[in-house]
């Protein structure tokens, strides 16, 4: 069990002239991190059991992801770089020097169009497979066109 949260609110009933104070809610939150897959039903029918009236969700990850976000971010380059040579011999010019590298985080909102880029972002059935974990990695690279 990690991070508690305690929320202390006022509690009222009504609106305008007519709100009454009721007093005060407390609302306590846990987040539990099992390292068992086989036993994650179990676990929150003993949440359940133990008084919790909310689960706000279920999050799978895997110990190993920096490691696995670095050869993503590798294979991320090779293929920027292989689109950027496409665009490059379409266009009839020569692929020079990398001007500019950015990392885009596929984890952060607004990122959601970099992720699963050979797939048009769309999810896979496998993405939800059990033993599954996808770890994706976007990068924004700039080239200098090649001087002949």
């Amino acid at each position: 069990m990690e991070r508690s949260r305690l929320d202390l609110t006022s509690s009222t009933n009504g609106y305008g002239a007519e709100r009454k104070f009721l007093g005060y809610e407390c609302q306590a939150s846990f987040s539990v991190e099992s390292g068992n897959l086989d036993d994650v039903q179990q676990l929150l029918v003993d949440v359940v059991e133990a008084g919790a009236n909310e689960i706000e969700g279920v999050d799978f990850d895997v110990a190993g992801k920096p490691g696995m976000r670095s050869e993503a971010r590798r294979l991320a380059v090779t293929a920027a770089r292989r689109k950027a040579e496409l665009y490059a011999e379409a266009a009839e010019v020569r692929l020079g020097a990398v001007l500019h590298v950015e990392d885009v985080d596929p984890e952060r909102a607004g990122a959601e169009s970099y992720r699963g880029h050979g797939s048009g972002g769309a999810s896979a059935a496998e993405d939800l497979a059990s033993g599954h974990v996808v770890v994706s990695a976007a990068v924004i690279l700039g080239f200098a066109k090649a001087h002949h």
